[in-house]
């Protein structure tokens, strides 16, 4: 009897067809074109692509959701969200997410000046002597992290930041690559004070998901796909460059020149 309960199970695991055993898992997208962005209900762009397909071949479902950072943070730590992208990490979030990393990359932190800013900022002492704009909840690098948080001014909206310096109630708007640094070069002087440091991309899943279940398999086959390269098409097909090969002691502060 216990032998033929065995043969049944095996039977029912090799012929079932592997939609009858996938799990459905949601995600969260937010608004980074052309890396991903929510379009008619969409998640679009190189990493969505990519997650789709990673979770395809394990035989899994993805149902993607919009939502702002903060929100998808919130909901990580409550188990309310399988899968959080694009992001990096820090010791902070690291204590409720499991990164699986996709890109080696370097992130340059930029400084814009109000027009009521005569004087030029030059490194962090510089910084802790004005008033600093920044977007909440997001990762800027460690030591723009580690700055005294009572010079800095922090909002939820770029254009918040924006606004905010064109009207002087700030004297330094921080952004970079990933934060709509072109919404500033219009309209703004670029202090010569850059900060660029060893910044790689990852996807997560939370800790308290149940898609934790298939962690190992999820970082796993993302290996696979990065010593195979296959990372590199998704961004190719929508005109990026993906970063790899990047040393993780590449950090210095400089004046342009």
């Amino acid at each position: 009897m216990i032998f033929r309960s065995l043969m049944l199970m095996i039977f029912f695991a090799t012929t079932f067809p592997q939609s009858l055993m996938a799990k459905d898992f949601v995600a969260h997208c937010r608004n980074y074109p052309p890396d991903l962005y929510f379009q008619k209900n969409q998640c679009l762009g190189a990493v969505p692509d990519l997650v789709n397909d990673i979770f395809e071949e394990l035989g899994h479902n993805i149902f993607w959701v919009k939502a702002p950072w903060l929100r998808s943070l919130k909901d990580a730590k409550e188990g309310r969200v399988d899968i959080l992208v694009r992001h990096s990490m820090t010791p902070e979030r690291a204590s409720f997410l499991l990164p699986i990393k996709y890109e080696d990359r370097t992130r340059q932190l930029l400084f814009f000046k109000s027009p009521a800013l005569q004087s030029d900022i030059t490194s962090y002492e510089d910084l802790q002597k004005v008033v600093v704009g920044a977007i909440h909840g997001v990762f800027y690098s460690p030591q723009f992290s580690a700055m005294d948080t009572r010079r800095v001014i922090f909002v939820e909206e770029t254009e918040q930041l924006v606004s905010m310096l064109a009207l002087n109630r700030i004297d330094i708007a921080v952004t970079s690559e990933s934060h709509n640094r072109e919404s500033f070069d219009r309209q703004f002087e670029k202090s010569d004070f850059t900060e660029t440091f060893y910044n790689p991309h990852y996807i997560s899943i939370p800790k308290s998901s149940p898609a934790m279940e298939y962690y190992d398999e999820v970082a796993d086959l993302m290996a696979k796909y990065r010593e195979l390269n296959k990372i590199e098409p998704y961004f190719e097909k929508h005109n990026l460059k993906l970063q790899k090969s990047i040393p993780e002691n590449t950090h210095h502060t400089l004046r342009d020149k």
